[in-house]
């Protein structure tokens, strides 16, 4: 569908599910992390409803044949190999070979059983290393699992671990960083020195704060700040969700529930607020990514996409639940942003028991696409290059398509309830295959056919390659580096068997 509809029209459905949250303030960022809301049977679905996208494969994380417990998904290709790291709410970190994307594979399972999964990946030197989080205390399977004894830590921990990933089927773990209100999320600065923590908690925090850590050592990680951030509990609270760096570094968009701030982080040590946005359409603010897009004219437009989780994610969110709302930083913007319109899915239904709403989105700037999960309606792909030029305005609402978006992909399973849905390679043609981290489902495998234009080809870089794939290369390639006296040893040894006498 391609339409625009009145904002009050659109409002009833979010308006149902703020009701429930005001009536009972959300779970889900309080450190138990979201719950499952669909039901599945022994066996996942493998038949669901789609357009331009199909289904291909799922890999289980256990054998019990029940919820899943998928979170955060990401990615990272090491001596040629690409690898899936998915994070879950009791079943550790789960590294998934998807070189082959039809065929998954699980190489390790990092051994932390910890309340949320959250994970960054970063390069230290010729290391590669993971972040993964802990929201709330570690619990008695936390502390009894690999993270906590290899650290010393107790039921009673909370914060992020840092993980050694440079061989995928070997982790290690690290270090740890506490956080006694927990790491619902963390971000790494792009220079890899820094990590800024989103505990999340909800409306009872009062002196909400953004905790920094230098990582510059990251076996040995130091708190350098709480950095404070203004209380204004419009909805369930004002501590940060989530924070994301743009591509430089020297700004960071913090979704904060109630707000979403742009910070200047040309200084990571101290950040300073140069921007507040404070949206009463916007329940609880999950995630603010900013995207640069060039207009027609060769000049850029950059503006900040920010998702709604109405309700924290409490079952009873009618859908199509919170959507996307578009804001205009362009330049002096950024100081008072303008918003542009707001986007949600073209499916509408009540469904009591279950979340639909708008969760984990990754864009990709050059390809002018977007990637979403939406919990019970499954996942979705976006072409946003129209919002290089939309006007619209904040009463502009969209379903399906309009207000510089169109949704070209989607994938619903009847048990589908997605939290991350992501790529780590887009062909040409804007064709890709898609990974869903599932809480019901496990890890889920999708292909998106296409669009009808082309793009650059999103390609994933080797972040390292390891001494022992190097001599496993050069030996394949017949180009191992032999030393000049050893060279002439065996050059001689091997005349000498050939003149020897017969017995």
């Amino acid at each position: 569908m391609s339409f625009v509809r009145p904002l009050a029209r659109l409002l009833v459905a979010p308006a149902f599910a703020l009701t429930l949250a005001t009536a009972a303030p959300a779970l889900a960022h309080d450190g138990l992390g979201d719950k499952a809301t669909n039901v599945r049977a022994a066996q996942v679905a493998t038949q669901g409803t789609g357009h331009n996208m199909a289904w291909v494969a799922n890999l289980q994380y256990d054998g019990s044949g029940q919820i899943q417990d998928g979170t955060d998904i990401e990615f990272v290709r090491v001596d040629g190999r690409d690898y899936a790291l998915a994070g879950t709410k009791s079943k550790g970190m789960q590294i998934i070979d998807i070189t082959r994307p039809r065929y998954p594979k699980r190489v390790a399972v990092y051994d932390c059983k910890i309340s949320q999964g959250d994970i960054q990946v970063w390069r230290f030197k010729a290391r590669v290393l993971a972040a993964y989080t802990a929201d709330g205390t570690f619990g008695a399977a936390g502390a009894a699992s690999r993270c906590a004894r290899d650290l010393d830590l107790g039921a009673d921990a909370a914060g992020t671990i840092i993980v050694d990933i440079t061989r995928p089927a070997s982790p290690r773990t690290l270090s740890y960083l506490p956080v006694p209100k927990g790491s619902h999320n963390m971000t790494v600065h792009p220079s890899g020195r820094y990590l800024y923590n989103s505990n999340s908690d909800l409306i009872n925090s009062i002196d909400p704060a953004v905790t920094i850590f230098d990582i510059t050592q990251p076996w040995a990680p130091k708190k350098v700040q709480d950095y404070p951030l203004p209380f204004v509990p419009l909805s369930l609270g004002s501590e940060s969700h989530d924070i994301t760096f743009n591509a430089s570094g020297t700004r960071a968009y913090v979704a904060a529930i109630s707000q979403t701030l742009i910070l200047d982080t040309t200084d990571p040590r101290n950040p300073k607020q140069i921007g507040q946005i404070l949206d009463p359409s916007i329940n609880v603010v999950h995630q603010s990514d900013p995207v640069t897009l060039a207009r027609p004219d060769g000049t850029k437009r950059t503006l900040l996409v920010i998702t709604d989780e109405v309700a924290g994610a409490e079952p009873g969110s009618v859908c199509p639940g919170g959507g996307l709302h578009i804001y205009d930083i362009t330049g002096a913007k950024e100081k008072s942003p303008v918003k542009v319109g707001a986007w949600f899915i073209d499916a509408v239904s009540a469904k009591a028991a279950t979340t639909c709403t708008a969760h984990v989105l990754r864009i990709y700037p050059r390809q002018k696409l977007l990637t979403i999960a939406w919990y019970t309606q499954g996942v979705r792909v976006l072409d946003i290059s129209g919002l290089a030029t939309v006007t619209g305005g904040r009463d502009a609402v969209a379903f399906g398509s309009g207000v510089g978006m169109k949704e070209v992909g989607s994938y619903t399973m009847p048990d589908s309830d997605t939290w991350a849905f992501k790529t780590n390679r887009i062909n040409r043609d804007g064709s890709f295959f898609g990974y869903g981290n599932d809480q019901a489902r496990g890890f889920d495998v999708y292909r998106f056919k296409g669009l009808n234009r082309s793009v650059p080809a999103l390609v994933p870089v080797n972040i390292v390659t390891t001494p022992d794939s190097v001599s496993s290369n050069l030996v394949q390639s017949g180009m191992v580096v032999v030393p000049a006296g050893l060279l002439a040893l065996l050059l001689h040894r091997r005349r000498s068997r050939k003149v020897a006498p017969a017995a």
